[in-house]
């Protein structure tokens, strides 16, 4: 699996994730009690780089936010 530790597009997506998922958790709560849930189909996401470069930001900014993260992603399903 390739990694998206330094990629631009990882990088940017996740600092532009960042006050995404801070509104979507309760203040203080360290990342317990919020989600963000992010419905593509298959174009939208490999458009955007692939659901594993999606996956990556979404770790990357949770993980700017001190929070533990759980990512889940399919790919050509209708939960893709």
């Amino acid at each position: 699996m390739a990694s998206y530790a330094k990629d631009p597009r990882c990088l940017a997506m996740a600092e532009a994730l960042v006050p995404l998922l801070r509104r979507a958790c309760p203040e203080g709560a360290g990342g317990f009690g919020g989600s963000y849930q992010v419905n593509l189909d298959d174009e939208e996401a490999v458009g955007l780089g692939g659901v594993e470069l999606i996956r990556a930001a979404m770790r990357r900014a949770a993980r700017q936010l001190g929070w533990k993260v759980t990512t889940i992603g399919w790919i050509g399903t209708s939960l893709g």
